[in-house]
């Protein structure tokens, strides 16, 4: 019987890569938690190499057809084993993970992004509207996973 191993798995590094807020001068009167629509992104590159996942989230706030916010992050975790929990066919670039890890760092990742839209829609009109929680099998079924090397 082959022993189970065990992944360890650590943020190597959070870059915020933009953030607009272009709430300023709009009429905003209408605004509430009805009103108000968000999209969002997720992807996931994973480098064999570097023995990375790097997940990239965003999120934009609308309002009436008018962008309101934008927020984008990518968080980069290093996986110690990372050749071990995945398999890759470079025939038909297909990725397969020994258990589900994607739903992991995507749901870490969103809950980076919270804290960078909580920081930059404070004291604002946005400041009532975290970022809603998404399903997992929401954020999951959107995120796509790429190799990089």
């Amino acid at each position: 019987m082959e022993k189970e191993k065990s992944v360890n798995i650590r943020i190597q590094s959070i870059e915020e890569t933009s953030v607009n807020n272009n709430c300023g001068g709009k009429n905003l009167s209408g605004l509430s938690g009805n009103t108000l629509v968000f999209q969002f992104k997720d992807n996931a590159e994973i480098s064999l190499i570097k023995k990375t996942i790097s997940v990239t989230v965003a999120i934009k706030y609308r309002f009436e057809n008018m962008d309101l916010f934008q927020a984008e992050c990518v968080v980069c975790f290093l996986v110690d084993n990372l050749e071990d929990i995945l398999t890759y066919n470079k025939s038909n670039n297909a990725i397969t993970f020994s258990f589900d890890v994607i739903p992991t760092l995507v749901n870490a990742s969103f809950g980076t992004l919270r804290g960078i839209v909580y920081k930059e829609t404070k004291n604002g009109p946005l400041e009532k509207y975290p970022i809603p929680l998404i399903p997992m099998k929401v954020l999951v079924e959107k995120c796509a996973v790429s190799m990089v090397d």
